[in-house]
């Protein structure tokens, strides 16, 4: 599966396909827990970067929490596949929902609440005009309605 940019529509995640190693499994002949987050990463900062949200603004971005739900075991072999998108913005800050899925089904979710901050002050900082515009583009709200921590701060 190739990488793409999601179209304009926000119902289109980012998605591409994440490589495993042999050495990502357990003792168990999962990939590990802690890889699987390792794995989030990648699948964030590809995305990022298919967005144009690397851009050189003058701020960094950190994440300030995650919450990860397993769903089933991630097996070494069977090609995974990741998908990423906004699911929430606020003033400084936005929420990166991944998902990984092998086989037809989804293993892993996970929501990352990413703070930007000013790069020389290290201090949170609003949205720029261009950086919201760009979030909301890839912004695919949750459909209970229910908004994420993120939306606030």
């Amino acid at each position: 599966m190739s990488e793409q940019t999601p179209d304009p529509r926000p119902s289109t995640p980012w998605e591409g396909s994440i490589e495993l190693r042999w050495s990502d499994q357990d003792a168990y002949g999962h990939v590990n827990n802690v890889r699987l987050l390792t794995l989030t990463e990648e699948a964030r900062v590809r995305a990022s970067r298919a967005w144009g949200e690397w851009s050189d603004d003058g701020v960094m971005r950190f994440v300030r929490s995650m919450t990860t739900e397993y769903d089933a075991p991630v097996q070494y072999g069977p090609e995974l596949t990741a998908r990423v998108w906004v699911s929430a913005i606020g003033r400084t800050s936005y929420t990166l929902h991944h998902e990984l899925w092998q086989e037809g089904r989804r293993c892993l979710s996970s929501d990352a609440a990413m703070v930007v901050v000013d790069a020389d002050t290290a201090r949170p900082v609003p949205h720029s005009d261009a950086r919201r515009a760009l979030l909301e583009a890839v912004l695919i709200e949750p459909e209970d309605g229910s908004q994420d921590t993120a939306a606030g701060a």
